[in-house]
């Protein structure tokens, strides 16, 4: 539920609205009712104003409006075209025969509703003397008319302002100056009529009459073009943003590494899956990790044997991961190898990464390390060593030890 005031005069007026009821509560003292049959004139069924009806409370009336059917409001008219917004000003003038009625109202943006046709209708009603607004003359059903004139067509004035003491310096085009001026109901409702009609030519020009047959036939065709349009779009939109680009990236990485320029190479590939990466692409990256890893030109050299285009991938991405710093996913690799060697260095890579981590506590690093440590000494007590300085891969094509 949402709320809106509407302020004229000196009269509030705050409805509480849902999707398809308006309600609104009014003091008794704000009316003068003195017998509830006088409220019928409000809910008398009526081609000029949405269902109502009327509840009598200890000190208060609550009027309620249904304006379900009636699907839109001043803000979906506010975005029509010039020429339909002139017709829907024009079926407001059709209000003009309430005066004449013991019905009172006010012309608000928020107290009109239209329904498909854009056919204005009201919600709110009084009755003359008896509920507010009391009295609505000529002049103030004219001055509100001009209002809503302006300010559907205005991208500087609400309605608010306008009727709040605006409208006489609406002057910013020749039709706002126009409406301003006009003296009387009919000089309002000629004008607009006189603009309607030059609109109206003016969009028949520009619009060519065919048959329903053939309006169907190029509605469908159109749907065609757009399905074939979106269809071929996918395809070449894939090939121009990404594989393209993907494509240029591994080549930049190719050239780079023929040039001994690994850290380029590295930059170049950083944002790249390398389980997606070709065979060829993973052994440029693997290597230039190799490179550029802080090993003895020794410890390099043995690695390098065993990094080929016809390496275990498992291998290559051990050492691409290792080099990106993901020493979870390298040790995991190293296991799978069975490696013994790569696994120990994992572990010393492991233990370094923590030590060097300033979001871990110290008590929270100290553990990490005592882990990682613990299962190092295990692996060098396995294989009766100290270090992880051999390297090479004993088993390079990356088939498990038995």
């Amino acid at each position: 539920m949402t709320e809106r005031t509407i302020q004229l005069d000196s009269m509030q007026y705050l409805f509480e609205t849902t999707e398809h009821i308006r309600k609104l509560k009014l003091s008794k003292s704000q009316t003068r009712v003195k017998d509830m049959r006088q409220l019928e004139l409000i809910t008398e069924k009526s081609n000029f104003f949405v269902p109502a009806t009327v509840e009598d409370h200890e000190d208060m009336f609550t009027f309620e409006f249904n304006v379900k059917g009636y699907t839109k409001e001043w803000e979906d008219v506010h975005k029509l075209g010039k020429n339909d917004k002139l017709r829907l000003l024009l079926n407001v003038a059709r209000f003009q025969e309430c005066l004449q009625t013991r019905k009172t109202f006010f012309l608000h943006p928020d107290n009109l509703v239209f329904d498909d046709n854009y056919m204005p209708y009201l919600v709110y009603r009084g009755i003359r003397d008896i509920v507010p607004p009391y009295r609505l003359d000529d002049e103030k059903f004219l001055r509100q008319y001009k209002c809503l004139v302006v300010a559907i067509f205005s991208k500087k004035y609400s309605f608010d302002e306008l009727y709040s003491g605006s409208l006489n310096n609406a002057k910013d085009t020749a039709f706002e100056r126009n409406v301003v001026e006009a003296g009387t109901f009919d000089d309002l409702v000629k004008l607009l009529n006189d603009h309607y009609r030059r609109e109206q030519t003016t969009t028949e020009k520009n619009m060519q009459l065919v048959s329903k047959k053939r309006f169907r036939l190029f509605k469908r065709l159109s749907i065609l073009m757009i399905v074939a349009s979106i269809v071929l779009a996918v395809p070449l939109g894939y090939f121009s943003f990404v594989k393209m680009p993907y494509q240029n990236k591994l080549l930049e990485a190719d050239k780079n590494f023929l040039a001994t320029d690994y850290d380029k190479v590295i930059s170049t590939l950083k944002e790249q899956d390398p389980e997606k990466l070709p065979d060829a692409s993973k052994y440029v990256l693997a290597s230039s990790y190799v490179k550029a890893e802080k090993l003895t030109d020794d410890q390099k050299v043995a690695i390098m044997k065993n990094v080929s285009l016809k390496s275990d991938k498992n291998y290559l991405l051990y050492w691409i991961y290792n080099g990106r710093g993901d020493f979870s996913k390298s040790l995991d690799l190293a296991k799978y190898i069975d490696d013994p060697q790569l696994i120990m260095y994992g572990l010393i890579k492991q233990i370094e990464q923590v030590k060097n981590d300033p979001k871990l506590t110290g008590s929270t690093r100290e553990e990490k390390v005592q882990k990682y440590q613990k299962q190092l000494e295990d692996y060098q007590k396995k294989y009766n060593t100290n270090s992880a300085d051999d390297l090479s891969n004993k088993n390079p094509s990356g088939n498990k030890a038995n």
